[in-house]
Order: C-alpha cells, then structure tokens, then sequence
C-alpha cells in the first residue's frame, strides 16, 4: 500500500485560500506566550481595578456606579463601605491616599501598555505620557458602570416578544450597546498606549473584534458563572471568589492578547488579506527612539 506523501499534502493545504494566514496566526498565537501574558493581566487588573471602584464607592453622589454593578450582580449595598451620602467620606479616605491609590493602580495600564508594545513591534512610549495610564485606568471602570447601566435595556420589547424572561427588542440593544462600549473602549486604550505608531483604522478593526469575543464572554458569564461560582464556593468558601475572579479575568486579558496578536499577523501578512488591510488601515510604524538624556556629564 502506497503511503501519503504528507508534503505534497501540505502543500495542496497551503494552496487553499486562507490557509497560510491562518497559519501564521496560529502560529503567532503559539509563540505569543499566551498564559504568561493574560496571567499578568488579570493579576494586575484584580489588583488595579478593584482599589478604583473602592475609590469611586468614596466619592460623593455614587449612585450611579451602585446601580451599574448591581446591575452587573454586584451585591455592592453589602459591602462595608462608608455612605457616600457623607461629603466627609471622601475626606476621610484622604487626597493622599486616592493619588496614591492611582498611582499604584496604574500597574495595568502598564501591563496593558508593555504587551500591546511587544506584539506590534513598536517603541515604547517615554515617561512623561503618564498621564495616559491614568486615563487608561479609569475607561475600563468606565465602561464597566455603562455595561451596568445598559443591562436595564433588556426589559424592552417589541410587539410583545419576548426570549427567556427579557424582551426581543432588549436583548439586540444590550447585545448592541456591549459591543459598541467594549469596542470603542479597546479602541482607545490602544490608542493612549501607543499613541499614533498604530493607525487608527487598524485599532478599530482590533477593537470590533475584541468587542465582539468580550460580549460572547459576557453572555456565556450571564448562563455559566452563577452556577460555576455556587459550586466554587461551596467547596472552597470565601477564596473560591477570588478563584472565580482572577479565572474569569485570566480569559478576558486572553482575548485581549489573542486579538492583538491575530490583528497584527493579519495587518502584516504579505498575501491578499494583509495587502488589502495594510492598503485600507494600515500598518504599525513604531516612532524612532530618542536617547535619554543623562543627569551628569559623562565627559566630567
């Protein structure tokens, strides 16, 4: 019996349309170090974010994020935090302590910024675009107070229709409004950490797809997380929160990383679809690097 020659199958795969960018995207996916990086992430955010929400619990007139994480199933009304009704509550947690706070939490955004840097091959912005981590650390809260306040949406219907307890109508403008908050927000966080060395059509394309995968999360988080975080409780009591947390934060940094690898494969694929796509968005062009000035006179 004649054995396949599996390098002239491979070849006939390749020939395939697709099939060699999809290789490549396998491939930079493989090589992408993955776990490492999504594993950062989600540590960083589980110690980043849950500070700022703290802070924003402070300030005076909250309501509005109350409402948004009880809107998400928070239970934020249990936990022990002063009423923000006190205008000395903020007062108390001290102007000190909330810069400190962000300083700190800005770990993220840097996170955040060190891996989009290292996939797409750019320079890494200097010190003084600080002032970008600390917007970046504020628009994910941000558009996770909008994300809670649009679950309200779901209650709308059209002609009477309804799908599982909420209306037809609702359910295609929560699923809209999600994708437009997580894909203009992963629009500009690139933006802000990058700056112009990725063009601003290529972070869209990378923000749609990434609004995209965070809504299909959101909506498997909605079926499978309340009865997956019953039984990790359960077993484990209290930590198996923090479990439940830093797994779920572990796949939203995943897709993260994923789209912004599969976006810059396919912006720099030499075939068809990359042609196309570099001709329409564009390329990365990282800025030249700028030599640090030193603080002594090296000739002295």
């Amino acid at each position: 019996m004649r054995r396949p020659d599996l390098h002239a199958i491979g070849e006939r795969v390749l020939r395939l349309p697709g099939a060699t960018l999809s290789l490549r995207i396998l491939t930079d996916i493989a090589r992408g170090d993955i776990t490492d990086r999504a594993m950062t992430l989600a540590a960083q955010a589980f110690t980043s974010i849950l500070p700022i929400v703290i802070l924003l619990l402070t300030l005076p007139g909250s309501d509005v994020v109350d409402d948004a994480l009880s809107g998400l199933g928070i239970p934020v009304s249990k936990l022990d935090h002063n009423s923000v009704d006190n205008p000395q509550s903020f007062a108390t947690f001290g102007i000190i302590g909330a810069l400190m706070t962000i300083a700190g939490a800005t770990s993220l955004s840097r996170a955040l910024g060190r891996m989009y840097v290292a996939i797409w091959g750019v320079t890494k912005l200097p010190w003084r675009a600080f002032w970008r981590w600390v917007i970046v650390l504020f628009l994910i809260p941000t558009a996770v107070t909008a994300q809670g306040l649009s679950t309200g949406l779901h209650a709308e219907t059209l002609f009477g229709l309804h799908l599982g307890g909420s209306g037809l109508l609702g359910i295609v403008l929560v699923f809209g409004v999600t994708v437009t908050i997580w894909s203009g927000t992963f629009t500009a966080i690139p933006r802000l950490l990058v700056s112009t060395q990725v063009p601003l059509r290529l972070l869209a394309l990378n923000g749609v797809v990434t609004g995209l995968l965070i809504t299909a999360l959101l909506a498997g988080s909605r079926l499978a997380l309340p009865t997956l975080a019953s039984g990790t409780i359960r077993y484990f009591g209290t930590l198996g929160i923090v479990f439940v947390a830093i797994s779920w934060l572990f796949v939203f940094a995943a897709i993260l990383v994923v789209t912004a690898i599969v976006a810059h494969g396919v912006a720099t694929d030499p075939g068809r679809v990359g042609t196309w796509v570099r001709r329409w968005a564009g390329t990365p062009t990282p800025f030249a690097p700028t030599p640090s000035v030193a603080w002594y006179d090296r000739g002295a």
